[in-house]
């Protein structure tokens, strides 16, 4: 066993030098390529986001396990236990999502593109992490994009970076905790279909369903100048029996548009526990044009 923790401790990354092969969240300042909603996330704030690590694009597919082992052991609230446990994380959960160069951005949002995966053990990390990566590969993505593009991974014969090749799409990975939601859904700071100045949130019980658009949602509006004002529905958070941490994403959203400068879309849960969480922020890139409320 002492042999296996020097190991882990000695273990570098050959393509980003002394780095474990992540980047941590709120760190910034790395020069790596994290993609449009890794980025996102540094603008939310930090206490309402999950802990997290992100892949960059210049981790090679061949050694992308070591990756997210290390990635993995950060994550972990005991490296103690998870060392000499090989079951102690066998129950928590992660999200895996792709940020891709331009996903997220003011030009186009990549919404729904690329793939994510939920609840993904310890065990169906590296699985999930490859096919995030390669739903790059997908026709739908060409297609999004508009032009031809060359997806092509780390071949055994000659290891490149992943999307490195002219044209290729780069798609960077964020492994993040997950949310043991009690309710999950989507709120834009503006109502995009009429175009007024109310907030719309869709939502369900657990977690996705709203964002895969597999789950049974409800929708209600509220009032961006007052919570409890005119625009809000009679039932004040249209069901959700958590009304703080229901306030709470309503006040991040309104900051987000303020610093943006522009309407946001952002993905919120609330956890069994009541806690609030703001998974993800993009600015809205389809909005019709303002009519009266």
């Amino acid at each position: 066993m002492k042999d296996a923790i020097q190991t882990i401790r000695r273990a570098t990354m050959t393509y980003l030098g002394n780095s474990r092969g992540f980047i941590v969240k709120n760190q910034t300042k790395h020069g790596y390529t994290v993609g449009g909603k890794a980025e996102q996330l540094n603008n939310i704030n930090s206490n309402l986001v999950p802990n997290y690590v992100v892949i960059p694009t210049e981790v090679d597919d061949c050694e992308l396990g070591e990756a997210i082992y290390n990635a993995v052991i950060k994550l972990s609230a005991d490296f103690k236990a998870f060392i000499f446990n090989s079951n102690a994380n066998s129950r928590h959960k992660y999200a895996v999502r792709s940020s891709a160069v331009g996903e997220d951005g003011e030009g186009q949002s990549y919404a729904g593109i690329f793939e994510s995966k939920l609840n993904v053990p310890v065990t169906g990390l590296e699985t999930a992490v490859r096919e995030v990566r390669d739903s790059a590969n997908t026709g739908r993505v060409q297609a999004y994009s508009n032009h031809p593009i060359n997806f092509n991974g780390c071949l055994k014969k000659n290891c490149s970076v992943h999307g490195d090749n002219e044209g290729t799409q780069k798609v960077a990975v964020i492994i993040m905790d997950m949310v043991d939601a009690r309710y999950s859904g989507v709120l834009f700071s503006k109502e995009p279909v009429d175009g007024t100045d109310r907030m719309l949130v869709e939502y369900e019980e657990g977690a996705g369903g709203v964002v895969d658009g597999t789950g049974n949602s409800t929708m209600f509006f509220l009032d961006k100048k007052d919570f409890y004002g005119k625009d809000t529905t009679d039932t004040i958070g249209g069901g959700i029996d958590h009304v703080n941490a229901t306030m709470a994403i309503w006040k991040e959203a309104k900051r987000l548009e303020n610093n943006y400068r522009k309407p946001v879309d952002i993905e919120w849960a609330i956890d069994k526990e009541g806690k609030p969480w703001v998974l993800q922020v993009r600015p809205i890139t389809a909005m019709k044009e303002s009519t009266n409320a």
